[in-house]
């Protein structure tokens, strides 16, 4: 039997507490899991993005090196063969060749700018989720703290962090980059 003192919580106010606890618990911690499965998808695809975004730029490089070699053979063949159809006929296939290689050459930096930007829209989206997860890893924090001190004005702290990191979770799942805090990330950058 528990005895009531003034001034102190009855035991279904207690109950009602640690309830509200459990259940914020419950609901930040499905909520960081399956974030985090999206936040490692999207990491995964950065990854796939950044390696096809160098090997598109190393086509390119290989690519322009042709195009020049098969230039400078052309102003060598210029300076040092006398003129005559059959040279004339044989540089401009070189010339052909030449223009094909640049035209592969920029299709590659094309594709590589344009990894570079999957990229980029990913490592947003990619912000958003660990903002996400700090915040609703700060959230568990006051809600532990919470439970042992049973200070309700830390639990309306945690639920207010815990609702911001819903919200940027919910902007990294939905690509809502227009939420990315800029001046946050780049202080803890």
């Amino acid at each position: 039997m528990e005895i009531e003192v003034p001034g102190s919580e009855s035991v279904a106010t207690r109950d009602r507490f640690n309830n509200s606890i459990a259940v914020a618990v419950a609901l930040v911690s499905a909520f960081m899991a399956v974030s985090k499965i999206k936040d490692d998808n999207v990491v995964q695809a950065m990854q796939k993005a950044q390696a096809e975004t160098v090997d598109f730029w190393n086509e390119y490089q290989a690519r322009r090196q042709r195009q020049f070699g098969v230039e400078l053979a052309i102003e060598q063949a210029r300076a040092s063969i006398p003129s005559s159809p059959e040279r004339d006929a044989k540089l401009a296939e070189w010339k052909k060749q030449a223009d094909v290689f640049k035209a592969r050459a920029e299709e590659s930096a094309t594709k590589a700018k344009a990894r570079a930007a999957d990229y980029d829209a990913g490592n947003d989206r990619d912000d958003l989720f660990d903002l996400s997860d700090a915040m609703l890893s700060i959230s568990l924090a006051l809600f532990a703290v919470t439970a042992l001190t049973r200070v309700r004005w830390l639990f309306g702290l945690a639920g207010v962090l815990g609702l911001g990191g819903a919200v940027f979770g919910l902007a990294g799942f939905n690509g809502w980059t227009a939420l990315h805090p800029d001046f946050l990330v780049s202080i803890l950058n």
